[in-house]
């Protein structure tokens, strides 16, 4: 009795979902139903057939008895089968597509030959197959002579910019190695300007010295005169007094001319206008002022008067 029913149960499930399937086929268009015929088509909807059969199954609250596991056993073997024929699909699939992929194929040459069908009959009647030929070759060495053409074209330009790329390298480099000269020009007039200066400075330095000694002497001069003769002739005083006056004066432009000297040397750009000032200065200076001959003659004769 329980089989019974089972298998009715089976019946008419399977009733139904043919029921279902031929009104959703009916519903679809032509080209649709075309598709439900394929091995795809059965390949997508084996998995949802197994999941129904599965649903299907009733699940037994007590042991099973002999029917029934007959029934399951009869179950199991169309599961099998079912995943047996889902295998054939999948194998049927690929082959299919790889016929498709063959077909494409065979349809691109189907067009290559057409293609040349239609070159052919729209030749003239008394050309061969060599003539055919020569025509072909001679139209891609056509495209070849434009292509090779474009890359000169291309190739002329690239010279052209390195060229000028080469002559604005060499135009900077001369104008580097003029301006390279001309700053070790001027570091070598500046260093030759340092040189005189530093002559200048050394000589200005023994003037100064042969001034301050010329005038320790004639101080040491006057304090014994002063000491031996208090009471030495006005005139005498007078001569003595001017020329010490004279000798205070040329100490003191000495000293205004050395400091002179050290300010203008101190003087960056200025030093060479400032060293011909100088010049200008010493030579203004009397020449008794830089020469012992000038002072000590008047030392020895206040030595020879006294």
């Amino acid at each position: 009795m329980d089989i019974s029913l089972q298998r009715l149960r089976m019946e008419a499930l399977e009733d139904r979902l043919l029921a279902l399937k031929e009104s959703a086929r009916m519903m679809m268009p032509k080209d649709e139903r075309s598709q439900i015929t394929s091995p795809n088509w059965y390949l997508a909807h084996a998995a949802s057939m197994q999941d129904l059969l599965e649903k299907a199954d009733v699940k037994p609250s007590v042991l099973l008895t002999d029917s029934q596991m007959i029934l399951k056993n009869e179950l199991d073997l169309i599961k099998a089968q079912l995943h047996a024929q889902t295998k054939a699909f999948q194998a049927l699939s690929h082959s299919i597509t790889l016929l498709e992929q063959e077909s494409n194929h065979q349809q691109i040459r189907i067009k290559q030959l057409e293609e040349e069908v239609q070159f052919a009959s729209h030749s003239t009647h008394g050309e061969t197959f060599d003539d055919l030929v020569q025509r072909r070759i001679q139209e891609v060495w056509r495209v070849m002579a434009k292509e090779v053409e474009g890359l000169q074209g291309s190739m002329v330009q690239k010279e052209s910019s390195v060229e000028s790329l080469s002559r604005e390298v060499l135009e900077s480099k001369t104008f580097l190695w003029e301006e390279l000269e001309a700053v070790q020009a001027e570091l070598r007039r500046i260093h030759q300007k340092l040189k005189d200066q530093e002559v200048d400075i050394t000589r200005n330095l023994v003037s100064i010295k042969k001034m301050q000694e010329n005038q320790i002497k004639c101080t040491k001069i006057l304090s014994q005169l002063r000491g031996k003769n208090p009471e030495y002739p006005s005139e005498k005083n007078k001569l003595v007094s001017e020329e010490l006056n004279d000798i205070w004066s040329a100490v003191n432009t000495l000293r205004n001319t050395v400091s002179d000297n050290m300010w203008t040397d101190k003087r960056g750009p200025s030093r060479i206008k400032g060293r011909g000032s100088r010049h200008h200065r010493k030579a203004n200076v009397p020449g008794s002022i830089f020469s012992d001959s000038a002072v000590y003659p008047s030392c020895n004769t206040r030595e020879q008067g006294s």
